[in-house]
């Protein structure tokens, strides 16, 4: 099964590709001092609903890179009112970026992209311009299980506050989703597949569909509800 076809159909329904709300991230306006010729890139942007928000306020400069090209469709859909924005398809590992020359780099919910936290803050670190900001939205452990599971689970906030700052940045900000977030993005991608699963009944796929969204499913429900969670921290690199 082609993995990047899997994720379009899981969110097809939904613009905003992370369990958290247009509200909450329009926090992060206020919180990235976003403002009229900054510069911004999104790591895995998906769909790019923040930075396409971003653009029909401000006159922002904007790339976005993302593997899925039915995602930057979505994305191109729209001219922005005020920013301009390029979008890439291409693999973020792969991708050539210029040291220090952003003014805020968005990584959220795409830190596999580069395997792990630590790899990605090195990479958007790297991106940033001294005293850019970084915005790293990931998944955190909020309740420890009594008895240790075989999973390996993500560090907490805090800990999390600690990676932020031994890459050169000081976390200003953070921005969690709440039970009902998650539940809502998670229950929109097994609604989806279901909905394509029945649509499509003779797909070559179809098994490998079904199967994938109900193990997702599952994991949300045996892993993710009772114990993670998923917050965006907003760092100031150093400098």
């Amino acid at each position: 099964m082609d993995q990047l076809n899997y994720w379009a159909i899981a969110d097809r329904e939904v613009e905003i590709q992370n369990p958290i709300t247009d509200r909450k991230l329009r926090l992060l306006d206020d919180y990235c001092s976003i403002r009229d010729g900054l510069s911004v890139l999104d790591m895995g942007c998906g769909k790019a609903w923040l930075m396409r928000h971003w653009a029909e306020k401000f006159a922002i400069q904007g790339v976005g890179i993302d593997i899925n090209a039915r995602f930057l469709e979505e994305a191109r859909r729209k001219t922005p009112a005020r920013g301009r924005l390029t979008f890439h398809n291409a693999s973020v590992k792969g991708f050539n970026v210029e040291p220090a020359s952003y003014d805020v780099v968005l990584c959220l919910g795409a830190a596999a992209s580069l395997g792990e936290v630590p790899t990605a803050l090195e990479w958007m670190s790297n991106a940033a311009k001294p005293g850019g900001t970084l915005v790293l939205g990931t998944t955190v452990l909020r309740h420890p299980p009594v008895v240790p599971k075989g999973d390996i689970l993500p560090p907490d906030t805090v800990s999390m506050i600690g990676v932020m700052e031994r890459h050169g940045a000081e976390v200003s900000a953070t921005i969690s989703a709440s039970d009902a977030d998650y539940e809502r993005y998670q229950s929109h991608q097994r609604h989806a597949t279901l909905t394509w699963a029945r649509e499509n009944p003779n797909h070559r796929d179809h098994a490998e569909v079904l199967k994938k969204s109900r193990d997702d499913w599952m994991h949300y429900q045996r892993i993710i509800r009772p114990m993670l969670g998923w917050t965006i921290f907003v760092g100031r690199k150093n400098g």
